[in-house]
């Protein structure tokens, strides 16, 4: 079994041009991991794949079948939960990825183990005392405190074995508070947990133009309304928001 797993999702409206990302994981200047393409099989009727993903299965790509269509959050549950003992590192499929974006997150993750790492993210700031999602918020460096960090994982954001409660697969309980909006719950999930997080503040990763005009897996806006459900739902409230007003814990 690997060490490391990078889980990409993808769904035929991209699929075609979803090469692009997955070339630049494989052209890493680290070596002792694989790369997860994670596909719903009713949307690919006979497993029928365009050549340009069959050509990289030739290479070593791993495709994942699932049965239910979890959206963006496929990026990191279904590898998380197939792979048990290796860290997985969730990234878009729209993106270009830096040749040393595998080994950046490894080497800090050897550094500090158990912590979840991001490349890039955000700290949440009060305004008139509340955190409200996105409002005011900064974006986040290696020096941001953990219990502020807040990390998109389709960035790429390393999940150590065990850094997510077996809560996080609740799926019933997701769709019934946060259906749409898979950073709010990894967030939510790995706060939970008491988990630490550090964030790398890495520059931003180059955009795959073809990728542009298709739908994202997550293409409301789902934010705002969902990050306010689970935190009212877990009753993360009051603790938050003493945490964005006071450097407790520092990561990096």
């Amino acid at each position: 079994m690997p060490d490391v797993v990078v889980s990409m999702k993808s769904y035929p409206a991209r699929i075609r041009h979803a090469w692009l990302a997955i070339e630049s994981l494989f052209r890493q200047n680290r070596s002792g991991y694989i790369v997860v393409l994670v596909l719903v099989q009713s949307q690919f009727p006979g497993g029928r794949l365009p050549r340009s993903i069959t050509r990289l299965v030739k290479r070593g790509l791993t495709i994942l079948w699932i049965q239910e269509d979890g959206k963006s959050f496929d990026h990191l549950w279904p590898a998380y939960s197939a792979y048990p003992k290796a860290s997985i590192i969730s990234v878009d499929d729209d993106k270009f990825f830096p040749p040393n974006l595998v080994s950046t997150l490894c080497n800090h993750s050897e550094s500090a183990p158990g912590t979840i790492i991001g490349a890039r993210g955000w700290e949440m700031i009060t305004q008139d005392g509340r955190v409200k999602f996105g409002a005011g918020w900064v974006r986040a460096g290696s020096q941001s405190p953990s219990l502020k960090l807040f990390m998109p994982p389709g960035n790429g954001s390393l999940y150590p074995p065990g850094s997510l409660p077996k809560d996080t697969g609740d799926h019933d309980l997701r769709r019934t508070i946060c259906p749409n909006a898979d950073d709010v719950w990894y967030w939510a999930m790995a706060r939970i947990a008491g988990v630490q997080s550090m964030c790398l503040g890495l520059p931003a990763h180059r955009p795959i133009w073809k990728q542009s005009k298709t739908p994202a897996l997550a293409d409301l806006d789902p934010g705002p309304k969902e990050f306010e459900a689970v935190v009212r739902h877990f009753s993360l409230r009051a603790a938050l928001e003493l945490d964005c007003k006071t450097d407790t814990t520092l990561s990096g």
